[in-house]
This record gives C-alpha cells, sequence and structure tokens, in this order.
C-alpha cells in the first residue's frame, strides 16, 4: 500500500457550500456542504479516477507539489490524499474466452473491476490478509465521516442537547461499530477457510506409496 497526495483547489463557503478542481486531475470535481464532506467526496473522485485510468491502461499524472500550487483569489488549495495498491503496471494476459466472461461476472457481482478482482485473487492465493477486511474499514470510517457532518448539520439547526441530535449522534457510533464487527466477522471466516483447506491440500500434495 502506498499514499499519493493530490492538490485540490476549494471555493466556496460554509453556507453555499465548497466544490474541489484538481490541477492535475482535469474535469475532475468534488463538491460537499462543508470542507469534512469535501475532503470526503474528493478523496472518493480521485480513488475511482485513478482506477479508471488503470483499466484503460493509462498512466496516473505526477502530482504537482502543494507548494507549487497558487491558488487564485477567493480559493485556497488542500491536500487530497488517498491510499493506493501499487502504481499500476500494464501488463498483457491470456485467457480463455469462457474463464474472461466468468472473471467479468464475479468482479461485477462484487462491484469491482476487472484488474482489481484479479489483484485480490492474486493476493488472496499469496496468503495476504484479507483485502476485503480493509474495504470494509474504509467504508465505515467513510460512513462515520458522512453521519458525523450530518450530525454536525443537525447540531447547528437544533442544538446540542436536542433528543433528536442524541438519536442521531447514536446512530452514528452503531452504524460505525456494526460495520466493524461485519468486517471482523468476514476476516475470521476467511482465516478459518484458510486453515480448513490447508490440510486437504498437504494431504492432496503428499506422495503416494
Amino acid at each position: 500500500m502506498s499514499h499519493i497526495l493530490f492538490v485540490a483547489l476549494v471555493t466556496g463557503n460554509h453556507e453555499a457550500g465548497y466544490q474541489a478542481s484538481f490541477p492535475d486531475l482535469p474535469d475532475l470535481h468534488a463538491q460537499g456542504g462543508d470542507l469534512g464532506e469535501l475532503l470526503v467526496a474528493a478523496r472518493r473522485a480521485v480513488t475511482d479516477h485513478l482506477d479508471a485510468l488503470a483499466n484503460a491502461g493509462e498512466a496516473w499524472p505526477t502530482p504537482t507539489p502543494l507548494e507549487a500550487v497558487r491558488p487564485q483569489a477567493g480559493s485556497m488549495t488542500i491536500p487530497v490524499d488517498v491510499t493506493v495498491d501499487d502504481t499500476p503496471v500494464r501488463v498483457n494476459i491470456s485467457l480463455g474466452e469462457r474463464l474472461l466472461h466468468r472473471l467479468d461476472a464475479a468482479a461485477e457481482a462484487r462491484g469491482m473491476s476487472r484488474s482489481g478482482f484479479i489483484a485480490q485473487s492474486v493476493r488472496v492465493s499469496l496468503g495476504e490478509r484479507n483485502p476485503g477486511h480493509a474495504d470494509f474499514e474504509a467504508t465505515a470510517r467513510r460512513l462515520q465521516e458522512e453521519f458525523g457532518a450530518l450530525g454536525r448539520r443537525i447540531t447547528e439547526s437544533l442544538g446540542p442537547e436536542s433528543a433528536f441530535t442524541r438519536r442521531v449522534n447514536a446512530l452514528d457510533d452503531q452504524v460505525f461499530d456494526g460495520v466493524r464487527r461485519a468486517a471482523e466477522s468476514v476476516s475470521a471466516a476467511m482465516s478459518r477457510r484458510r486453515r480448513t483447506s490447508a490440510p486437504d491440500s498437504a494431504t492432496h500434495d503428499a506422495p503416494q506409496d
């Protein structure tokens, strides 16, 4: 895993919301009601864009250093950090037509790209930590951030001591804990499956008398 940081140019205000554009990623934009929401949306937009470039076999742009970006009047710069597996390297592989159709169907069912599904399958085959756990953790953090932003807006409107605000805060904690428990369950199930299949593999591989 590695981290890449792109610079976003931000305009707007708290009343009207904020918008972000990216000097290194033309035509890519993100928006949010406050700066917290904007950062969440910007990270998601950058991650999706890099994934699309990788799937198309295109190189990722080199990020411009933060100090080299000069904001115009009325705008400001913020760093948008994203976590990626590795810088993509295009490779040519040959698969049977039926296997390729099955691969694409499996990837689509999981909401993944073809490249992402192949990479995940390779990691699992190599015995690396279940990547699905990381996906759940990222989803949990994203949900917590989004619910937190919603809670802040409600608190500003109704006050921190209102019954509705307290319920939203409690729901925020429940959602995060629920997703985290689901991630732990999936990770544990994958570990049990690997342990269960290991003796079978050893039996099949043993030499016959």
